[in-house]
């Protein structure tokens, strides 16, 4: 007996199946060559081999230099005083994992056809910079292959690469990327989060939690019907994480890899429950419900009371140590929630507690820097609380803190009612109600989005909001509960109308980068992107279901179709979207995945789905032609300038020491002359804090000074095997780099300097007729592309877009220009008081629906995110030339007076007259250039290509030595001199008088000229370094001289 199904039923059963089918063709279009992925981890340095250490050590290694005393003929010099060669503390190990392949064999094979895994180290400059100054660091080491333990023979020596595990002075936070020198197995490129846990502690040589107890079976805690929670911590700061909420458990997990892995403990807390009339609880819970992690500190809150918890990280320079014990704080306060702040201001990171019982409508700030955790009463204005204010019963709903503005935004709700008030909050000084939320959600448009104008209809449905949301960068700011409301002013919103709200946002998670997630009371997880409307539901979804039988039909550990798996937590790092996942499998306990959330492929899926599609006969041959909805088939950026300019990155490259070996196997000494190696040109870096220009603009030029003119001979000795020790150190390879290459790359975020303009361009191109396969002209047309910019800060930044039709080739060429136009009024010190920003590129009419493939999977297109810092970079300093003035004053003076203490370096100048010519305009530290080879700042004013003011100087410089303190006096008096006045006339007198009475020496003599300028000053940090220079001033740079 014939079935017969309609058919539209047949056509909608079809389509599905021919999508899937084409998603799976595309998948294998796509894998890789290679199943094999890095793995990184550190061991002790003397437990090298071993399994995974917890990076907590922070002490250097000085019986390093011991090996160097071996090195008597060679680059380098034993003896030299200057030079320090010890060694970190731990070792960073490089491994490969294959599926379909044994790991040993995998890295002998990769050993022996020429890969080299190339590892970059990028230092996370800290909340606040106490002996560095703000940088942005990195250190490129090609790591060095060594065996694991004895061996009888090569063929089962079992081996790994090795590197040493470099920390600076100031920072804990560490990203270490693996890359391959592009020889032999071809393995995609890796980020870990390898940071400085401050929470352990050695107990007889064994790690210990100083926060707890570990706890080892995650099934005894953790069950499938737990919630999922969101992930607090100071953006890009905080080493270590911390979530809580396991119901009925004093319980956290915690990590010091961004959950690459993960350590359950059980927190050395008493479970308090303080209940009382004042302070009203709906029971007692031993949970945890708020945590929050930042640089140095862990808070959490249990029932209504708080605790922290300080690291011991003695790189920080904190005033404390860190604590043995979790401490409690707001001891008299009922606190109903904790809220975060995501950025750091004035040095500061903070910490926001709501009240509730007696304190409800109140608000309090927890503040930590330097170690040091204090708080603040009651937050109020002219003795009002918000409350009072608003001259109504109320509680407070949410609070976010806007670090550009230094303001906080209160979600307020009047007791009673649905009710729902906006309230901008200038601390110390005012309140004031900004919008009023509407009480029933508007009725939705096609168009995704409406306006609140008070003109709109809504529906018989109550609008709920649960909290706010602000991206500093984008000012793009958010109301969320059963809604989603947005604003780019925090005045005028709009209704975004593609979430349907059945089911409301628990948390709500910002990238800062352009992507947006959310997670509803069901564990529905929602996506979006900043500045559009559209908004899909990634899981669960049919694109979800495909992805996760794509997985394991291509046997991936972590998908399984049967899986029984909670969400955990959603949350994004620098790699993107990632998802925590609990699994219960049979003969486990429990396990915890940390995996990147497949946005692209479901994104790329949903749309294949969901696209209508048609059969069509091309050249004879019958296609399924699926309706193209992005307006373009290729997006390139090209003529991108060279990038440290803008993003101030500092690179330095090294290179493990050549060995006599023929396997090229290292062995200990080798590879601890590596961690001298390596420690010796980092400490270099943090050394170079002079005020002057050496001849050469680079750190590591006085390490090879006085060897380059043997380097032939050194390389004739190595290539006779004749090198001491048996280890020849390469000058070459030990540099700092300043000319990487963009590689068509857009960088995620650049400095802006005064009136400074980045530059490149952006080519688009339609399909070609193969490609389009039949579409109209309308649909694939020169005109339908246009590139499109929002800027977050119109005020301080303009963007110009040039385009350029390439009829013949079918393409657009837009030259885009993004200016500081010089008008920030807030400088500050070099690299501080940046201004947060952002520009979006767009591509009209993509949206989610422009992707791609590459060989590392499917991504999508057509959007790029751009942060920008506004003000002073990072990295400037006014420079003396030392070569530059001895010439010119022999050639002004015709003569020298001799210093006291020789230094050939800090010669004696004599010069009545203005030298300003011997000051250089402000330098940058990415930049190889002697400061004589850059052009003198103006003569008039200051220099207008900078918001670091250059001021005007006179030197009188007598060849005997003046005191740190009595430089600064002398300093601090010239700032309060009178117009036109200085320290040579106010103080002249005063002056001689001392100098004859011989109770100063005075070394340096500074008049400034024609202002006040409030400036910071840097002494020598050596008392025969006489020099002193102004590094910038307070002011900017259209005010004083």
């Amino acid at each position: 007996m014939d079935t017969y199904v309609p058919l539209q039923e047949v056509s909608v059963m079809r389509g599905f199946l021919l999508a899937k089918l084409f998603l799976i063709l595309l998948h294998t279009k796509c894998a890789l060559l290679t199943d094999c992925t890095w793995r990184a981890v550190v061991n002790r340095f003397e437990k090298v081999g071993e399994d995974r250490d917890i990076f907590m050590q922070q002490h250097e290694i000085k019986s390093v230099e011991e090996v160097f005393k071996e090195l008597v003929d060679s680059a380098i010099d034993p003896d030299d005083k200057n030079a320090k060669y010890y060694g970190f503390p731990y070792y960073l190990k490089i491994n490969l994992t294959c599926r379909s392949l044994a790991s040993e064999m995998a890295i002998r094979t990769a050993h022996y056809s020429g890969m080299r895994p190339l590892v970059t180290v990028s230092f996370e400059e800290p909340a606040h910079s106490v002996r560095q100054k703000q940088e942005q660091l990195e250190i490129e080491m090609t790591a060095a292959p060594s065996r694991m333990g004895a061996c009888d023979s090569e063929e089962a020596c079992r081996m790994c690469w090795y590197t040493p595990m470099p920390y600076m002075n100031g920072s804990v936070v560490m990203d270490v990327t693996v890359t391959t020198n592009t020889i032999g197995l071809p393995v995609d490129a890796k980020r870990f989060s390898i940071n400085i846990n401050g929470f352990m502690k050695l107990v007889q040589n064994k790690a210990v939690f100083k926060i707890g107890t570990k706890l080892t079976a995650l099934s005894s805690f953790l069950t499938l019907r737990d919630p999922s929670r969101p992930l607090w911590h100071t953006y890009t700061r905080a080493p270590v994480l911390i979530l809580g909420d396991i119901p009925r458990n004093k319980i956290v997990l915690m990590s010091d890899t961004g959950f690459e892995d993960y350590f359950p403990v059980e927190l050395g807390i008493d479970s308090c429950w303080i209940g009382s009339i004042s302070c009203p609880q709906k029971g007692f819970s031993s949970a945890i419900v708020d945590t929050i992690a930042t640089e140095s500190t862990l808070f959490i809150r249990q029932n209504q009371l708080v605790y922290y918890f300080v690291g011991h990280y003695p790189l920080l320079h904190m005033r404390s140590s860190g604590s043995e014990m979790w401490t409690r704080i707001l001891n008299n306060v009922c606190v109903k929630r904790l809220n975060p702040v995501f950025f750091v201001k004035n040095d500061t990171e903070f910490v926001i507690a709501l009240g509730g019982g007696w304190q409800e409508g109140e608000f309090f700030l927890i503040t930590v820097k330097d170690g040091i955790v204090n708080s603040t009463g009651s937050l109020k204005a002219q003795q009002q609380s918000v409350c009072q204010f608003l001259k109504v019963g109320c509680n407070i709903v949410w609070v976010v803190f806007s670090a550009n503005e230094n303001k906080f935004i209160l979600l307020v709700n009047e007791d009673g009612t649905n009710r729902h008030f906006l309230v901008e909050y200038q601390k110390d000084a005012y309140f004031k109600q900004i919008y009023e939320v509407p009480e029933l959600v508007p009725r939705a448009s096609d168009t995704g989005f409406v306006l609140l104008l008070g003109k709109e209809a809504y529906i018989n449905k109550t609008l709920i909001p649960r909290g706010l949301a602000l991206n500093p960068f984008s000012k793009i700011f958010y109301i969320w509960g059963n809604v989603i409301l947005q604003s780019n002013d925090m005045v005028s919103f709009i209704y975004l109308c593609n979430f349907p709200g059945d089911s409301p946002i628990k948390y709500f998670v910002l990238s800062f980068t352009g992507q947006i997630a959310f997670v509803t009371d069901a564990d529905e997880v929602w996506v979006m992107r900043e500045g559009s409307t559209e908004i899909k539901r990634a899981y669960p979804s049919k694109a979800w279901s495909v992805y996760n039988t794509l997985q394991v039909m291509e046997g991936s550990p972590d998908h399984d179709l049967n899986a029984k798996q909670a969400i955990v937590t959603v949350f994004f790092d620098k790699d993107g979207m990632q998802e925590l996942i609990y699994r219960e499998d049979p003969g486990t306990t429990g396990r915890l995945i940390k995996r990147k959330f497949p946005l692209d492929h479901i994104l790329t899926y949903d749309q294949l789905i969901n696209t209508p599609h048609k059969g069509m006969t091309h050249n004879g041959i019958d296609y399924i032609r699926f309706t193209h909805r992005c307006p373009f088939a290729v997006v390139r950026m090209v003529d991108l300038p060279l990038p440290q300019r803008f993003t101030r990155m500092e690179h330095y490259r090294a290179r493990p020491p050549e060995i006599m070996e023929k396997t090229g196997i290292h062995s200990m000494k080798s590879l601890t002359v590596y961690q001298g190696l390596v420690y010796q040109l980092l400490q270099l870096h943090s050394a170079y804090h002079r005020s002057y220009a050496d001849p050469v603009h680079d750190p590591t030029w006085r390490w090879w000074k006085n060897k380059k003119e043997d380097a032939e001979y050194y390389y004739y000795m190595a290539s006779n095997w004749k090198s001491s020790g048996g280890i020849y150190v390469d000058m070459a390879n030990y540099v700092k780099i300043y000319n990487l290459i963009p590689n068509n790359l857009l960088p995620k975020t650049i400095y802006l300097d005064r009136k400074q303009t980045f530059v490149f361009s952006v080519y688009l191109s339609i399909r070609t007729t193969k490609q389009s396969m039949g579409e109209t002209a309308e649909e694939n047309s020169l005109q339908y592309m246009w590139l499109t910019i929002l800027l977050a800060h119109p005020e301080y930044v303009h963007a110009d877009l040039h385009r350029q039709e390439l009829i013949s080739r079918g393409s657009v060429l837009y030259r885009v220009s993004i200016t500081d136009s010089g008008n920030y009024p807030k400088q500050q010190l070099s690299g501080k008081g940046l201004l947060k920003s952002s520009a979006n590129l767009k591509v009209a009419h993509s949206g989610m629906s422009c992707y791609h493939y590459t060989g590392s999977g499917i991504r999508t297109k057509g959007s790029s995110y751009l942060g920008i810092n506004i003000g002073c970079p990072p990295g400037k300093r006014l420079a003396f030339d030392i070569t530059f003035t001895k010439n010119y004053t022999a050639e002004k003076n015709k003569r020298y007076f001799d210093c006291v203490k020789e230094d050939p370096e800090m010669p004696s100048i004599s010069s009545p007259s203005l030298v300003e010519e011997l000051f250089r305009k402000l330098i940058s530290n990415t930049s190889p250039q002697r400061a004589s080879a850059l052009q003198h700042h103006e003569r008039q004013g200051s220099d207008q290509t900078t918001y670091a003011t250059t001021p005007r100087v006179r030197c009188h410089i007598h060849g005997l030595r003046l005191s740190h303190t009595r430089s600064v006096y002398y300093l601090q008096h010239a700032r309060t001199g009178s117009q036109g006045q200085g320290l040579y006339r106010r103080h002249s007198g005063d002056w001689k008088k001392h100098l004859y009475s011989g109770r100063i020496q005075p070394h340096l003599h500074i008049v400034i000229h024609q202002s006040v300028i409030p400036a910071t000053y840097a002494i020598g940090h050596h008392p025969d370094q006489f020099f002193t220079s102004f590094l910038q001033t307070d002011t900017p740079a259209s005010g004083t001289q």
